[in-house]
């Protein structure tokens, strides 16, 4: 498995999903992609300080928008 950052395109989607933009690109530096030996890719967190409740939903946010976009989904509607 390699572990690297999310693709910029990834991360501009996000950014202009999110109303807090700010607190996003904070949570965007804990979050990276992995590629599997099998070619299939997954969306990482790094996060342990849960006790910083604002930024710890929004890396599980920006977690499920990256997901969501990897796999080809329209996030505009949520």
């Amino acid at each position: 498995m390699r572990e690297r950052p999310l693709p910029d395109w990834v991360k501009e989607k996000i950014l202009q999903k999110v109303n807090n933009k700010h607190l996003a690109e904070e949570a965007l530096k804990y979050i990276t992609l992995v590629e599997r030996d099998d070619g299939t890719f997954w969306v990482k967190e790094n996060f342990e300080e849960t006790h910083r409740h604002a930024l710890w939903f929004m890396v599980l946010h920006c977690v499920n928008l990256a997901q969501r976009l990897l796999r080809g989904e329209n996030i505009d509607d949520l």
